[in-house]
């Protein structure tokens, strides 16, 4: 069998082609039409993207997570959930801002506890942290700034976990822009499972080790895969075949691994099926 590749059925990008004579349409949008129009694409992944229940209200439903729960079912097709990312700051400063983070993310597993996915992609810190990153502070100070930081993010995914009841290695921790030499020792203690973004490695983001190196290092803890293309600096979410993403060399080794997870295009439709083409054509094992 070849490696099991999925999609983000709806990116922001498309969010534009709902406005019409400038305002908003969403009679336009139906989110399960757009998951079936990605399986027919050939797609045996979906990857449900958690900030549609805020961004745009009424997309992602019960009533669609019923109806997606029959699609699985019928078409033998895969799930997982990228909790939301937009709204949350799971280590601000405000503790009723990391609070309500935390009931975000509790809200969006419950809703889709029904797909029983196969894992939730989880980004730990978000906008706060990387803009202290960015504001070229001592050497000391942002070493404490990153150790509060990733104090309170460890105690919004304990939370996550105690209020949701899910396994820890349902819960997917993703290479962000933090560094995830200081990430890692939590997602051994608390025993969670990696989303491994490429795009965000090759940027730059998560720090300055090779793809491949990554994915010897944590192999075994890596349930998921963002694949991208990229390359440093902070470029990132690009075709295949683009940039510094070595393809072959990073299909090939999960194929000999026998990698069983989704690698999911962080793209939107044609750049997905672009991808899918150059892998068609550079990898074909991946297919087989």
């Amino acid at each position: 069998m070849g490696l099991l590749f999925g999609i983000r059925p709806f990116e922001f990008s498309d969010f534009f082609e709902l406005f019409k004579d400038g305002n908003l349409d969403l009679s336009r949008l139906n989110y399960v039409e757009i998951v079936r129009k990605n399986i027919d694409a050939g797609f045996k992944h979906i990857e449900i993207t958690g900030d549609l229940a805020y961004v745009l209200p009424g997309v992602l439903t019960q009533a669609i997570i019923e109806d997606l729960v029959k699609i699985k079912e019928e078409e033998s097709i895969s799930f997982s959930v990228h909790l939301p990312l937009w709204a949350i700051e799971p280590a601000a400063f405000a503790p009723e801002i990391r609070k309500a983070s935390v009931e975000i993310f509790v809200n969006c597993i419950n809703l889709t506890k029904p797909l029983d996915p196969l894992c939730w992609v989880m980004h730990p810190t978000g906008s706060l942290t990387v803009e202290f990153m960015n504001m070229n502070l001592p050497e000391f100070a942002q070493a404490i700034m990153m150790q509060q930081f990733t104090l309170y993010a460890t105690e919004a995914i304990k939370q996550t976990l105690e209020l949701t009841g899910i396994e820890p290695r349902k819960l997917a921790i993703e290479n962000i822009e933090y560094p995830f030499d200081i990430m890692y020792p939590i997602i051994q203690q608390l025993d969670l499972s990696i989303c491994f973004d490429t795009g965000h490695l090759l940027a730059g983001f998560s720090g300055n080790m090779g793809v491949i190196e990554f994915l010897e290092n944590y192999y075994c803890r890596i349930i998921e895969f963002h694949i991208h293309d990229g390359e440093y600096p902070r470029v990132d979410h690009k075709v295949l075949g683009k940039h510094k993403l070595p393809v072959r060399e990073l299909l090939l080794n999960l194929i000999d691994k026998n990698y069983q997870g989704p690698l999911v295009y962080e793209l939107n439709h044609q750049e997905s099926l672009e991808s899918m083409e150059y892998v068609k054509k550079n990898v074909p094992e991946a297919l087989d």
